[in-house]
């Protein structure tokens, strides 16, 4: 997943040369993206199982009710 990488893109940043304030930005945006991409992904797989678990009329399908 990178959590043990992604520290070490900051730390050697630092220790390359560059300047701190910069090598934490980028640490900032590489986090924000995950999360972002965790949360596009999570929304996506909710909308996808409540439409293949409702119909229009908001109704449970048949799907539940064969696992029952």
């Amino acid at each position: 997943m990178g959590l043990v990488s992604l520290p070490g893109m900051m730390t050697g940043q630092i220790l390359a040369g560059a300047n701190p304030n910069d090598a934490i930005r980028y640490q900032i945006i590489i986090i924000f993206a995950q999360a972002c991409g965790t949360a596009i992904a999570t929304i996506g797989v909710v909308i996808l199982a409540f439409l293949s678990l409702f119909n229009k009329q908001h109704q449970i399908t048949d799907i539940l009710r064969k696992l029952t």
